[in-house]
């Protein structure tokens, strides 16, 4: 088995040439704001980071009284539209300022949110995305760079001579995955499909090859992710992960008293000194504590499940599986995981959730497979704090080293996808070394333009 772990190494503003595409990525989740400014040379695939800041939501200020609160995340935060503007514009602006760039030197902008796990929000989802718009447009940022273009002459002028829009436009595709058929059977939806995008183009600092077909997991505060297929030219999206993820050792965390009610596991002190752990007694421990974890595909009668909202319709409409994470009994899981760390100091502690996330991709791994979702080929990618931080890569690979041959972990899957869309809806492709296409293959970009030519005939 290979895995390897993807830095993007940090770039200086006066390093970028003409052959350099620049997007800033804003996301508002439930436990984080991150504006991340990323570039990628199209010539040769290698991205970089400019800046990237993170902020905190639970200080997003409160909404006025004439404000609407249209929503909370899943940590009771009230939300409102000019709460989230404010927000968002200020740290587009700051991280701007901090590398002393303006919003004219970024070539796209693209905003995403995590906070889809309210329950019954799956309609109030575009009102903050429309929240995030905003915020981008009060920080100064055009319509134009957030759209895709219309004619050459939108694109960007220094980029223009690396782009294919002549020969094949925007169709809806992001790194040769359709769009499903039908949306809205999630929340998610665009989450999972940026981090299935950026894990690809992390890829290209890496020695693996994540092209079709992949798995992509996000483990943040919620669960997100896809299982693509081999189709060709076009991939297909065969499933879609949802639930709770990082939000599940916040709960334990706060509910343990080991942090205060309105924070969250990074919150937590540790020095990552690892040695000497008894790896059974975790795993027996993990065990104790995934009695209580149900990894299982979403029933059809739901209309929210792990606190992501579900279409339940849609979903039984649609042949695309959903598989969820979610706490089936919190007053259980707590009381287990506090009998277990009556001991443990602070990295103990640590150490046990790493396992017991590392056991929760595991499981996940397994329900997919049980569904004949996962091939030979098919490569894993993951990526967020409770997917790839601390001693989690080492435990995954334990537990995982006989159903894959490459695991990819990744930094800010969200903020890759981002840039990638961004240079899907430019058409800024590189057939010389693709993101796009499948594992150990060539470039789809002819058999795309072929195909484009007969659906105008």
């Amino acid at each position: 088995m290979t895995l390897d772990k993807v830095t993007i190494p940090r770039i200086s503003p006066n390093d970028i040439k003409d052959q350099f595409f620049t997007v800033l990525s804003v996301e508002l989740g439930n436990t984080t704001i991150k504006s991340i400014i990323m570039t990628t040379n199209i010539k040769t695939n290698k991205n970089y980071q400019l800046n990237k800041m993170v902020r905190l939501t639970r200080d997003i200020r409160l909404p006025s009284p004439s404000e609407e609160i249209f929503g909370h995340t899943i940590w009771n935060k009230p939300l409102s539209r000019e709460a989230i503007e404010e927000a968002i514009s200020s740290i587009i602006l700051d991280s701007l300022a901090e590398i002393n760039l303006s919003v004219d030197d970024l070539d796209f902008v693209v905003r995403s949110t995590g906070v889809v796990a309210i329950s019954g929000l799956s309609s109030e989802v575009g009102s903050i995305i429309k929240a995030l718009s905003d915020g981008c447009l009060k920080a100064g940022v055009k319509p134009a760079q957030m759209t895709a273009p219309f004619s050459i002459n939108n694109i960007p002028k220094h980029i223009r001579k690396f782009s294919f829009f002549n020969n094949i436009q925007f169709d809806g595709s992001i790194v040769s995955v359709s769009s499903p058929e039908s949306i809205g059977r999630v929340a998610n939806e665009m989450e999972g499909e940026l981090v299935t995008a950026g894990l690809k183009l992390a890829s290209k600092g890496s020695v693996i090859d994540y092209r079709n077909p992949v798995i992509s997991v996000d483990m943040g505060t919620t669960l997100a992710g896809q299982v693509i297929d081999n189709n060709k030219p076009y991939a297909s999206l065969t499933c879609n992960y949802v639930g709770l993820a990082g939000g599940i050792s916040d709960i334990i965390l706060r509910d343990c008293e080991l942090i205060e009610d309105n924070h969250s596991t990074i919150d937590l002190t540790f020095t990552e000194n690892n040695n000497g752990y008894d790896e059974v007694l975790l795993h027996k421990n993990t065990l104790k504590l995934h009695e209580y974890i149900d990894i299982m595909e979403v029933p059809s009668e739901v209309d929210e499940f792990g606190s992501v909202a579900v279409d339940s319709m849609k979903i039984k409409q649609s042949k695309i599986k959903v598989i969820g994470s979610r706490i089936n009994n919190t007053e259980k899981l707590v009381d287990t995981f506090n009998d277990i760390i009556e001991n443990f100091d602070n990295n103990q502690v640590m150490l046990q959730i790493d396992d017991m996330y590392a056991f929760l991709i595991k499981r996940l791994m397994d329900k997919t497979n049980e569904l004949n979702l996962i091939t030979k080929d098919t490569t894993l990618g993951i990526t967020g704090r409770a997917g790839i931080t601390g001693c989690k890569p080492y435990f995954i690979e334990q537990y995982l080293k006989d159903n894959f041959d490459n695991i990819l972990f990744a930094q800010d899957g969200l903020a890759l996808g981002a840039l990638m869309m961004a240079r899907c809806m430019n058409s800024l492709g590189t057939p010389s070394n693709p993101v796009g296409g499948s594992r150990r293959g060539m470039c789809i970009m002819q058999q795309r333009i072929k195909n484009n030519k007969k659906r105008k005939l």
